[in-house]
C-alpha cells in the first residue's frame, strides 16, 4: 500500500497525517526551547545573580560546555534506545525533565547551582533533539527528503524566533507588572516550563509509536551503536559528522554569546538588564527571520543539488556571515542590523545542508544509531565553540566567538569539495531506500 502524500511530502508506509502534524508542531517548539534556556541568562547573571560583566563570557561558555558535555554522554544512547523502546515515549520524556530544569533554573542562587540545573537540562536537550533528527530521517521517502528537512528547519526558525524574542520580552513584562527582579526571572522560566509540559504531552499522544525498520530480532545495544561508528567508513557520512560539528557550533554561538553581547553593550550605553535583553531580542528576531526566509528558498534547492556539493556551497555563505559579524565593534550601530540578515544566511545554508546529507546517507538499519552518532559529533562542535568562545568572549572582544566559527565552516567548505570530487559517482549505501 503506498504511502502518504501530502502536497509536495510523501511518508513511508504507516505514517498518517496526525503523525505528520504531531511532527511539525513539536518542530516548531523543540529548538526554540533549547535555544531559549541560553537566552534568558544574561537577565539572570545581570539582575539577580550580579555576575561580574568581565566573567559572563566565561560563565556562559562553561554553562554550555557542561550541557554539551552531558550531550555527548547521552545522546547516542539515546538514539540506540529511540531504536529499540520507540522514538515517541523518548521524545515526550525529553520535554517532561525540559520542565523540571526550566523550574529549578531561576531558583539558583549561585552560578554552581546554575551547573547542576544545566545538567539536568542538558538530558532533556539530547532527547528532544536527538528525537527530532531521528524522526525527521524515519518519516519521508528520499524523493522528497530535502523538503520535508527545509519545511521542519522553517518550522524551527519560525520556532526560535518567536519564542526567543517573547521568552526575552517577559522579564521585561513581569517587571513592568510590578513584580521585583527575582520574581520577574522567576516566571519567566516558569512561563516557558508551562509550554514545555503541554508540547510533552502532545508528542507522546500524537507521533507514531515503535521504531520504523527495525528487525524482529532485536540486537545488543552495543551492536546498534557500532552501526553510528561502522558507518564512518563512507567519507559522506563522516563528513556529515563534522558538518554537524561547525553547524551546531554556530547556532551555539548565537544562542549563547549573542544577547549577552547585546546586554552588555545595552547595559554600558545605560539601558537596564530587562530593557538591554528586550533590544537584543529584536537584532535576534532579525537573524532567524532571515533564516526563516532562507530556508523557504533553498529547500527549492535541496534535491536538485548533490547533496555534498550544497554543503560546500552552504558552508562557504557561513564562513562569510560569520567572520562578517566577527568584524562588528558595536551591536547596537547602524551596521548590525544587515549583519544579522547575512549572518542569517550563514546560520541555516549550514544547518539544512548538514541534516540533509545526513539523512541521505544514514542506512535504515541503525538510523537511530548514525543520527544518533551526528548528534554525538553536534555536541563535540558546541562544546568547543562554548568553551573557546566563552574565553574569546571575555579576553579578546564579544564578536570573537563569530570570527572563529567562520574560519571553521571556511576549512570545512575545501573539504566538502575534496569529498564532492571523490564521490559524486559512488552510489549511495545499499541499505538506504531509494
Amino acid at each position: 500500500m503506498p504511502g502518504l502524500k501530502i502536497g509536495p511530502f510523501e511518508f513511508v508506509d504507516g505514517v498518517t497525517r496526525s503523525h505528520f502534524t504531531s511532527l511539525l508542531i513539536a518542530s516548531f517548539f523543540t529548538i526554540g526551547l533549547m535555544t531559549l534556556v541560553g537566552n534568558l541568562q544574561p537577565y539572570l547573571f545581570n539582575a539577580v545573580l550580579h555576575v561580574p560583566l568581565e566573567e559572563q563570557g566565561q560563565v556562559s561558555g562553561n554553562l554550555g560546555f557542561v550541557n554539551e558535555l552531558v550531550v555527548i554522554l547521552f545522546i547516542g544512547l539515546v538514539g540506540v534506545a529511540s531504536d529499540k523502546l520507540g522514538r515517541r515515549g523518548v521524545y515526550a520524556a525529553g520535554f517532561f525533565v525540559m520542565t523540571s530544569a526550566y523550574i529549578l533554573y531561576p531558583l539558583a542562587t549561585s552560578v554552581s547551582e546554575l551547573y547542576l540545573y544545566r545538567m539536568l537540562f542538558a538530558v532533556a536537550a539530547a532527547c528532544v533533539s536527538g528525537m527530532l533528527a531521528t524522526i525527521l530521517a524515519d518519516y519521508p521517502l528520499e524523493r522528497s527528503r530535502g523538503k520535508l528537512v527545509g519545511a521542519v528547519f522553517i518550522l524551527n526558525g519560525l520556532g526560535v524566533a518567536v519564542l526567543v524574542t517573547q521568552g526575552a520580552n517577559l522579564p521585561k513584562r513581569f517587571r513592568d507588572a510590578g513584580f521585583d527582579a527575582t520574581e520577574a526571572g522567576q516566571f519567566a522560566y516558569w512561563s516557558v516550563a508551562a509550554v514545555c509540559a503541554v508540547v510533552g504531552v502532545l508528542v507522546a499522544f500524537g507521533l507514531r509509536g515503535g521504531a520504523p525498520a527495525q528487525v524482529e530480532k532485536r540486537e545488543p545495544w552495543f551492536t546498534t551503536l557500532r552501526i553510528g561508528l561502522n558507518a564512518a567508513r563512507d567519507p559522506r557520512v563522516l563528513l556529515a559528522y563534522f558538518a554537524a560539528m561547525v553547524s551546531r557550533g554556530d547556532l551555539a554561538i548565537i544562542s549563547t554569546f549573542f544577547l549577552l553581547w547585546i546586554s552588555h553593550a545595552g547595559v554600558a550605553q545605560g539601558l537596564s538588564p530587562a530593557d538591554a535583553l528586550a533590544r537584543g531580542s529584536v537584532l535576534f528576531l532579525t537573524v532567524q527571520l532571515t533564516a526563516l526566509v532562507w530556508a523557504i528558498i533553498v529547500t527549492f534547492f535541496i534535491d536538485r543539488l548533490n547533496r555534498v556539493l550544497a554543503l560546500s556551497i552552504a558552508m562557504s555563505l557561513a564562513a562569510a556571515s560569520y567572520m562578517t559579524v566577527g568584524m562588528i565593534d558595536d551591536p547596537l550601530g547602524d551596521g548590525m542590523k544587515w549583519a544579522c540578515v547575512f549572518l542569517g544566511i550563514g546560520e541555516m545554508s549550514g544547518v539544512l545542508a548538514a541534516q540533509s546529507l545526513i539523512g541521505q546517507v544514514a542506512p535504515t538499519r541503525g538510523r537511530g544509531a548514525v543520527v544518533g552518532m551526528f548528534g554525538v559529533f553536534g555536541a563535540v562542535g558546541i562544546l568547543a565553540s562554548l568553551k573557546f568562545g566563552g574565553h574569546l568572549f571575555d579576553a579578546w572582544r564579544p564578536s570573537a566567538p563569530y570570527f572563529v566559527m567562520g574560519v571553521a565552516a571556511a576549512v570545512l567548505t575545501v573539504v566538502s569539495l575534496g569529498v564532492y570530487f571523490a564521490t559524486r559517482n559512488r552510489p549511495l549505501p545499499a541499505a538506504q531506500p531509494a
